[in-house]
């Protein structure tokens, strides 16, 4: 086994991904069981959840099925006590859970507003937190990365995006604090942020022509991110390669940050 191998292996590893078997959530915990972890996937629909394991296991994999509400942070601590009690540890979370309520700015909805913010901020504070107490009562440290956004730092004319804008900036500043008092604890906590990627949730904005290329022709690359381009990102940020990289934000965008 190469030196490049070694650090990218996650043998022993245990891995929580909530969101695990979405179109980002399962090419990542795809990757994650290829690379030798034990994976747990997690999400709103415990049917979708035991069937991806079944498929993760089927290669090969050591997975384990849950759901959970976002919503409620008593369900989230639920949900990693019982993943981090079957596997007897965890060492690495990946957050994969996000939505979008698009509203006209002048027209926003505090409902809606609230629901977003809710799923996408809150909801990834107190998964990261019931996370990182276990990592913290292990003593062995761990890795935490989050799905962000190119919304992170680039508004998006023409579309009403207030609120998924707000969320997406406020997880790569609450990641950097959680990565600035988790640091004692070994813990890296970190954010990739993608442009658009090829997913069910996008599919009906990039089957509008006129957009896709015009968002294209604003990436430097030439094309929009793929879930796999998300997870090779990930599988380098829960790896021994990252150990000094945290509270980073990971621009994965062909470009786009660099030239807008």
């Amino acid at each position: 086994m190469g030196l490049s191998e070694q650090l990218l292996r996650l043998d022993g590893k245990v891995a929580l991904v909530t969101g695990g078997f979405g179109g980002i959530g399962a090419a990542v915990s795809r990757g994650l069981g290829a690379m030798g972890a034990k994976v747990a996937v997690t999400g709103n629909d415990a049917e979708l959840a035991a069937a991806f394991a079944e498929e993760l296991k089927s290669q090969g994999c050591d997975a384990y099925a849950t759901a959970f509400d976002v919503i409620s942070v008593h369900d989230t601590e639920r949900m990693v006590d019982e993943v981090a009690n079957h596997f007897g540890r965890l060492d690495l979370f990946v957050n994969c859970v996000g939505l979008n309520r698009e509203e006209k700015a002048e027209e926003v909805t505090e409902e809606q507003f609230d629901t977003v913010l809710d799923v996408n901020l809150k909801g990834a504070m107190f998964q990261a937190q019931a996370a990182a107490r276990h990592m913290i009562r292990q003593g062995t440290g761990g890795k935490q990365v989050h799905i962000g956004s190119v919304r992170t730092l680039l508004a998006l004319r023409g579309r009403g995006y207030a609120a998924y804008c707000a969320s997406k900036g406020g997880l790569a500043t609450l990641c950097k604090q959680l990565a600035a008092e988790w640091a004692p604890h070994k813990i890296n906590v970190n954010v990739v942020a993608p442009t658009f990627v090829r997913t069910s949730l996008v599919a009906d904005m990039l089957s509008d022509a006129n957009f896709y290329n015009n968002l294209v022709a604003r990436i430097p690359l030439g094309r929009i991110a793929e879930p796999e381009d998300v997870r090779n990102a990930v599988l380098f940020l829960v790896s021994q390669a990252s150990d000094f990289i945290t509270g980073q934000t990971i621009y994965l965008d062909g470009g786009i940050t660099a030239t807008q």
